[in-house]
Protein backbone atom coordinates (compact mmCIF):
# COMPACT_ATOMS: atom_id res chain seq x y z
CA UNK A 1 0.00 0.00 0.00
CA UNK A 2 1.33 3.27 -0.55
CA UNK A 3 1.48 6.62 0.98
CA UNK A 4 -1.88 8.11 -0.65
CA UNK A 5 -3.63 4.45 0.09
CA UNK A 6 -2.77 4.54 3.92
CA UNK A 7 -4.04 8.11 4.25
CA UNK A 8 -7.32 7.65 3.00
CA UNK A 9 -7.80 4.31 4.90
CA UNK A 10 -6.89 5.74 8.28
CA UNK A 11 -8.82 8.14 7.91
CA UNK A 12 -11.71 6.28 6.69
CA UNK A 13 -11.09 3.78 9.80
CA UNK A 14 -10.97 6.57 12.45
CA UNK A 15 -14.08 8.05 11.22
CA UNK A 16 -16.09 5.10 10.86
CA UNK A 17 -14.45 3.80 14.00
CA UNK A 18 -15.69 6.76 16.00
CA UNK A 19 -19.23 6.84 14.50
CA UNK A 20 -19.67 3.14 15.39
CA UNK A 21 -18.40 3.29 18.82
CA UNK A 22 -20.34 6.61 19.43
CA UNK A 23 -23.62 5.02 18.32
CA UNK A 24 -23.44 1.83 19.84
CA UNK A 25 -22.01 3.57 23.18
CA UNK A 26 -25.24 6.11 23.34
CA UNK A 27 -27.81 2.78 21.59
CA UNK A 28 -26.68 0.85 24.24
CA UNK A 29 -26.75 3.34 27.22
CA UNK A 30 -30.17 4.23 25.92
CA UNK A 31 -31.11 0.62 25.47
CA UNK A 32 -30.20 -0.45 29.29
CA UNK A 33 -31.82 3.43 30.81
CA UNK A 34 -35.04 2.07 28.89
CA UNK A 35 -34.41 -1.47 30.90
CA UNK A 36 -34.38 -0.03 34.21
CA UNK A 37 -37.41 2.26 33.74
CA UNK A 38 -39.69 -0.81 32.40
CA UNK A 39 -38.27 -3.74 33.93
CA UNK A 40 -37.70 -2.90 37.76
CA UNK A 41 -41.14 -2.91 38.61
CA UNK A 42 -42.43 -6.04 39.91
CA UNK A 43 -45.66 -5.02 40.03
CA UNK A 44 -45.85 -4.82 43.88
CA UNK A 45 -46.40 -0.88 45.70
CA UNK A 46 -42.89 -1.91 47.50
CA UNK A 47 -41.40 -2.23 44.37
CA UNK A 48 -42.56 0.67 42.68
CA UNK A 49 -41.82 3.04 45.97
CA UNK A 50 -38.24 1.71 45.99
CA UNK A 51 -37.83 2.20 42.18
CA UNK A 52 -39.59 5.97 42.15
CA UNK A 53 -35.61 7.14 42.17
CA UNK A 54 -34.88 5.21 39.40
CA UNK A 55 -37.69 5.81 37.46
CA UNK A 56 -37.12 9.76 37.60
CA UNK A 57 -33.93 9.44 36.77
CA UNK A 58 -34.94 8.27 33.60
CA UNK A 59 -37.75 10.35 32.87
CA UNK A 60 -35.07 13.63 33.11
CA UNK A 61 -32.39 11.80 31.37
CA UNK A 62 -35.01 11.80 28.55
CA UNK A 63 -36.45 14.76 28.59
CA UNK A 64 -33.01 16.66 28.86
CA UNK A 65 -31.85 14.92 25.61
CA UNK A 66 -33.92 15.53 23.35
CA UNK A 67 -31.33 15.31 20.15
CA UNK A 68 -30.95 11.86 21.22
CA UNK A 69 -34.99 10.90 20.43
CA UNK A 70 -33.86 9.13 17.57
CA UNK A 71 -31.94 6.24 19.64
CA UNK A 72 -34.64 6.61 22.18
CA UNK A 73 -36.99 5.60 19.94
CA UNK A 74 -34.90 3.15 17.94
CA UNK A 75 -33.08 1.64 20.78
CA UNK A 76 -33.76 -2.18 21.64
CA UNK A 77 -34.95 -2.97 24.72
CA UNK A 78 -33.41 -5.99 26.09
CA UNK A 79 -34.56 -8.87 27.52
CA UNK A 80 -32.44 -10.97 29.81
CA UNK A 81 -35.13 -13.11 30.69
CA UNK A 82 -36.21 -14.90 27.72
CA UNK A 83 -33.58 -14.90 25.51
CA UNK A 84 -35.14 -15.83 22.23
CA UNK A 85 -36.65 -12.32 22.20
CA UNK A 86 -35.70 -10.16 18.87
CA UNK A 87 -34.90 -7.12 20.47
CA UNK A 88 -32.32 -8.59 22.99
CA UNK A 89 -30.31 -9.89 19.40
CA UNK A 90 -30.52 -6.91 18.36
CA UNK A 91 -28.92 -4.87 21.63
CA UNK A 92 -26.42 -7.58 21.59
CA UNK A 93 -25.19 -6.93 18.01
CA UNK A 94 -25.43 -2.92 18.97
CA UNK A 95 -23.04 -4.09 21.90
CA UNK A 96 -21.07 -5.58 20.05
CA UNK A 97 -20.52 -2.78 17.55
CA UNK A 98 -19.46 -0.93 20.52
CA UNK A 99 -15.78 -2.50 20.56
CA UNK A 100 -15.62 -3.22 16.66
CA UNK A 101 -15.71 1.02 16.71
CA UNK A 102 -13.63 1.03 19.24
CA UNK A 103 -10.75 -1.72 17.67
CA UNK A 104 -11.21 -0.32 13.73
CA UNK A 105 -10.39 3.27 15.12
CA UNK A 106 -7.30 1.79 17.44
CA UNK A 107 -6.13 0.00 13.78
CA UNK A 108 -6.76 3.84 11.76
CA UNK A 109 -4.82 5.46 14.33
CA UNK A 110 -1.94 2.80 14.57
CA UNK A 111 -2.24 3.40 10.53
CA UNK A 112 -1.75 7.04 11.03
CA UNK A 113 1.76 6.58 13.00
CA UNK A 114 2.88 4.54 10.55
CA UNK A 115 2.21 7.05 7.62
CA UNK A 116 3.71 10.06 9.87
CA UNK A 117 6.75 7.81 10.32
CA UNK A 118 6.82 8.02 6.52
CA UNK A 119 6.11 11.67 5.77
CA UNK A 120 9.66 12.85 7.24
CA UNK A 121 11.24 10.45 4.15
CA UNK A 122 8.66 11.69 1.79
CA UNK A 123 9.98 15.42 2.56
CA UNK A 124 13.83 14.74 2.83
CA UNK A 125 13.36 13.03 -0.75
CA UNK A 126 11.86 15.80 -2.17
CA UNK A 127 14.46 18.32 -0.74
CA UNK A 128 17.54 16.02 -2.08
CA UNK A 129 18.87 17.44 -5.75
CA UNK A 130 18.01 15.50 -8.53
CA UNK A 131 20.68 13.30 -10.21
CA UNK A 132 22.13 14.19 -13.85
CA UNK A 133 20.07 13.05 -16.49
CA UNK A 134 17.14 11.88 -14.02
CA UNK A 135 13.95 13.72 -13.70
CA UNK A 136 12.87 15.41 -10.16
CA UNK A 137 9.90 13.61 -8.73
CA UNK A 138 6.77 15.62 -7.32
CA UNK A 139 5.31 15.40 -4.09
CA UNK A 140 2.23 13.98 -5.79
CA UNK A 141 4.59 11.31 -7.59
CA UNK A 142 6.69 10.82 -4.26
CA UNK A 143 3.17 9.71 -2.22
CA UNK A 144 2.11 7.39 -4.85
CA UNK A 145 5.41 5.26 -4.98
CA UNK A 146 6.53 5.37 -1.17
CA UNK A 147 5.27 2.31 0.72
CA UNK A 148 3.95 2.42 3.67
CA UNK A 149 3.77 -1.07 6.19
CA UNK A 150 0.44 -2.11 6.94
CA UNK A 151 1.38 -3.07 10.24
CA UNK A 152 -1.53 -4.77 12.61
CA UNK A 153 -4.38 -6.09 10.39
CA UNK A 154 -7.81 -4.92 12.09
CA UNK A 155 -9.00 -8.49 12.71
CA UNK A 156 -6.04 -9.52 14.59
CA UNK A 157 -7.08 -7.19 17.79
CA UNK A 158 -8.89 -9.74 20.00
CA UNK A 159 -8.05 -7.87 22.64
CA UNK A 160 -10.83 -5.31 21.66
CA UNK A 161 -12.52 -8.13 19.43
CA UNK A 162 -13.00 -10.53 21.92
CA UNK A 163 -11.35 -10.22 25.49
CA UNK A 164 -13.27 -7.05 26.24
CA UNK A 165 -16.69 -7.10 24.85
CA UNK A 166 -17.06 -10.47 27.67
CA UNK A 167 -15.49 -8.74 30.62
CA UNK A 168 -17.73 -5.95 30.55
CA UNK A 169 -20.45 -8.21 29.74
CA UNK A 170 -19.80 -9.84 32.64
CA UNK A 171 -19.85 -6.65 34.17
CA UNK A 172 -22.92 -5.30 32.88
CA UNK A 173 -24.89 -8.86 33.61
CA UNK A 174 -23.30 -8.84 37.39
CA UNK A 175 -24.89 -5.07 38.13
CA UNK A 176 -27.78 -6.24 36.66
CA UNK A 177 -28.00 -9.01 39.39
CA UNK A 178 -27.26 -7.11 41.95
CA UNK A 179 -30.12 -4.31 40.51
CA UNK A 180 -32.30 -7.14 40.89
CA UNK A 181 -33.08 -7.22 37.33
CA UNK A 182 -32.06 -10.92 36.29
Amino acid sequence: MNYTQAQLRYRLAIAAGALLFSGALISTCISTLKMLYWRLDSYTTMASVINQPIKYFVYQVNAYTQPLNWFWDNSPLPSFIDLSYPSHWKFLVIYLLIFVGAALYGWGRSLMRKVEEVEPLIQARLNTPAEEGVAAMTLQQLEDTTPVEPGVSFLSQTHWLCVRPLFFAALYLGLLWMLGIL
